[in-house]
């Protein structure tokens, strides 16, 4: 059985004189109530695993062939408007989500963090897809988003507000298929992109306007094994600020572009890619000051190994090319070991990961040796307070998730953040160096982090997430040179003071 409710949201006359602009808790809190009342059922477990298991990362990816299965006896949220069959050989999914985060930044605000800004707002997020598959070759693919900001006192950051647009517009063609499971495929249009452990390329899910790219891809796969090959540029997320009223343009100064290829077996899997970005604007400077372009190449490898409860990870790569008038020569690594305590309470699942990425040791050799990071999902590796990305870092976390029930998982991280060279900046998860001591006098240690969540599955298309994370400011947030003006290639103008971030978001599949 299913009740579902439609209610209009904080700013209607639902809240009458109150105003919600300046009250954003108020929505969350409405949202937080009333989305655990959407969905109450009662089925089968298998049935609510498949079901739960078609939405994807991202939804150009999901899968509702399950739908098909005359033994599946589930009855979810949206699932009417799926497998839809108006004509032979074409079948229609439509569907989305709707998502709502609740944020409360203490000296987090800024894209910098710790520079003593603060807010209390809430980011909306509304998607819309249509898929259409044309006989067993064809397939277009189309998803709209409506992504906004309210109650916020700061100005958004364009990561948070696209009113209106196309996220995704894609068309596939399979150019081949043979009987042993083999396939060619071809897709061009507007997508988003992700790939192995998205330490490189991610679309960023956690983003309201999550990265999108216009291009063509194109993909063999196998059983075990599939290879990717791209050309794409990004869309530009300045677009979205002041006012986003026109539709989204691709970046025509930067390109992206590479081959990913994965194989997997039953205890393992190995990737290996190379990944190409050339910008022409003259968006970056070397130390020296001198304004440029760039044009880096990445090469590298990751390796996940499971035996038993225990597992391995090991990524790595190697960045050459050019960097505004330098050479570039840089790299990054990646090394974790884990395991499942399957007999202990709660089944623990605990990892231990260092990650490094380089900076540059010398400010006037003519080689740039800080690596650049591409289009990462730093969020989720490098702390949930955004304090940095994987530029010029090093990072000794722990994280462990604990199974209270089947569909109630609590995960904590613990960070430490050092840089790799102390000349060289820290820089932000979106590539700017944001504080900067050329001397190296303000050392390296960068601070601590404690990431604390609660995710709730209350059914295959409601989710509930709490969070709560805290930075402890290092003692490269005391230099005098880090809280003062610029130096070097960064603002500087630290607070000092510690970070805290609270946040609370409900989400609703359809």
């Amino acid at each position: 059985m299913h009740v579902f409710l439609v209610l209009k949201t904080c700013s209607g006359p639902i809240f009458g004189d109150m105003n919600a602009n300046r009250y954003p808790q108020l929505r969350v809190l409405f949202f937080a109530i009333t989305i655990p009342m959407l969905v109450i059922s009662s089925t089968r477990a298998d049935d609510a695993e498949v079901a739960r298991a078609a939405y994807k990362q991202s939804f150009i990816d999901n899968d509702f062939s399950y739908l098909d299965d005359p033994s599946y006896q589930g009855q979810f949220l949206g699932e009417r408007l799926k497998r839809l069959r108006p004509i032979s050989d074409v079948t229609i999914d439509l569907g989305g989500r709707f998502r709502s985060r609740y944020h409360n930044e203490n000296n987090l605000r800024s894209g910098r963090r710790l520079t003593g800004a603060s807010d209390e707002f809430t980011l909306s997020q509304t998607l819309l897809f249509a898929d259409v598959h044309i006989g067993d070759n064809w397939r277009v693919f189309g998803q709209a988003i409506d992504a906004t900001s309210d109650g916020e006192d700061l100005p958004p950051r364009g990561s948070e507000v696209n009113r209106f647009d196309m996220q995704m517009l894609a068309v596939d063609a399979r150019l081949l298929s043979t009987g042993d499971d083999q396939e060619w495929w071809l897709r061009f249009g507007r997508q988003e992109m992700h790939y192995g452990s998205q330490r490189l390329v991610a679309s960023r899910p956690w983003r309201n306007t999550p990265l999108t790219h216009d291009g063509v891809r194109s993909w063999w796969k196998s059983d075990s094994a599939r290879v990717d090959a791209f050309w794409v540029r990004p869309i530009d997320l300045a677009q979205h600020r002041p006012d986003d009223t026109n539709f989204d343009s691709p970046d025509q100064s930067r390109q992206f572009y590479g081959v990913f290829g994965t194989t997997k077996t039953d205890t393992a899997r190995y990737d290996l890619y190379y990944f190409g970005m050339t910008e022409e604007d003259e968006l970056v400077q070397t130390f020296a000051g001198v304004p440029g372009g760039f044009d880096v190449h990445t090469i590298g490898g990751r390796v996940l190994r499971s035996e038993g409860e225990v597992q391995f990870e090991l990524e790595g790569g190697y960045q050459f090319g050019s960097f505004s008038s330098s050479r570039q020569s840089a790299g990054f690594a990646t090394v974790g070991l884990g395991r499942t305590f399957e007999r202990l309470p709660l089944k623990p699942t605990t990892w231990l990961f260092y990650d490094w990425a380089s900076g540059d040791d010398d400010l006037n050799d003519g080689v740039h040796g800080t690596f650049y990071q591409l289009e990462p999902r730093g969020h989720y590796y490098l702390g949930l307070a955004d304090l940095t990305g994987r530029q010029n870092i090093q990072d000794l976390n722990v994280q462990t998730s604990l199974a209270i029930r089947d569909d109630l998982e609590c995960r904590i991280h613990f960070h430490n953040f050092w840089l790799a060279n102390r000349r060289d900046a820290l820089y932000t998860n979106g590539t700017a160096a944001s504080f900067q001591d050329p001397t190296g006098s303000a050392g390296n240690e960068i601070g601590h982090e404690l990431d604390l969540q609660l995710r709730w599955s209350i059914s295959p298309r409601a989710h509930f997430l709490v969070g709560y994370s805290y930075l402890w400011a290092g003692d490269y947030f005391d230099s005098p040179v880090i809280q003062g003006g610029p130096a070097g290639i960064a603002p500087n103008g630290a607070s000092g003071n510690d970070g805290e971030f609270t946040y609370i978001q409900s989400t609703l599949r359809f």
